[in-house]
């Protein structure tokens, strides 16, 4: 224990110890880590990344041999016909061993619509080809046909029912008109007018496609009943 000084004595500091050079060294090398930590994170900052690679892919085509694709095309619906068809059945009944005679009649209006078109996936490997020295593609197509039938029922319905008094009624004689209006249809699309308008309207979309195609012309020729000479190529329009 230190003496008390007396009165009017100097006082006296105590005197601290030089610092080690080592905690010299430790004072003045974690700031300079700390900014050259923080100089090298600004600079990877500023450095411009790398741009992913890219691609480009581009379509080449093939000229007029792009045209065998037609067979990919499967059913192609060139034109619709709307029919209208009256059907009148009557289913004639005798009774009382054959001394009266009956009737149970329908009178049916059929409404309804048909395709057109041509079915190129009856294609051969030998209907179609191509000219490369002059672009231009040749294909032989099948007949046009007709490809689908509908009723309308929106606009089909029984305009009358007759069943006389001896007769029995004949739940069957609707299904009947139906079925007869169905075939009425279709004879309609067999039409040659339908089938020239047909073949003429496949022509110009399949020239269409041609040309889309990279073909410069298309040359269409039709193939008819076994025995009947294919018709000659038309001349583009």
């Amino acid at each position: 224990m230190q003496p008390p000084s007396e009165p009017g004595a100097p006082e006296v500091t105590p005197v601290r110890a030089p610092a080690s050079p080592s905690a010299i060294v430790a004072r003045i090398a974690w700031p300079a880590a700390l900014v050259a930590v923080a100089a090298m994170g600004f600079a990877w900052l500023r450095e411009p990344k790398p741009e992913a690679p890219t691609s480009e892919v581009r379509v080449a085509h093939a000229g007029a041999t792009v045209i065998r694709e037609l067979r990919s095309l499967a059913r192609l619906e060139t034109s619709a016909i709307h029919v209208e068809k009256v059907i009148e059945l009557k289913d004639h009944q005798r009774r009382l061993h054959g001394l009266v005679d009956a009737d149970d009649a329908l009178l049916f209006v059929a409404v309804g619509e048909v395709v057109l078109g041509v079915d190129l996936a009856k294609l051969g490997d030998g209907d179609v080809r191509s000219d490369e020295a002059t672009g231009i593609a040749y294909v032989e197509l099948p007949a046009p046909e007709v490809l689908s039938t509908r009723f309308d029922e929106a606009r089909s319905y029984v305009h009358s029912r007759k069943t006389d008094m001896l007769a029995r009624r004949n739940e069957g004689l609707e299904g009947a008109a139906r079925r007869e209006a169905l075939a009425a249809f279709a004879a309609a699309g067999r039409d040659p007018r339908a089938l020239e308008a047909a073949k003429a309207t496949a022509e110009r979309q399949l020239r269409s496609l041609a040309k889309a195609w990279g073909a410069k012309d298309l040359v269409v020729t039709w193939k008819g009943p076994a025995g009947e000479l294919p018709l000659g190529p038309r001349a583009s329009p």
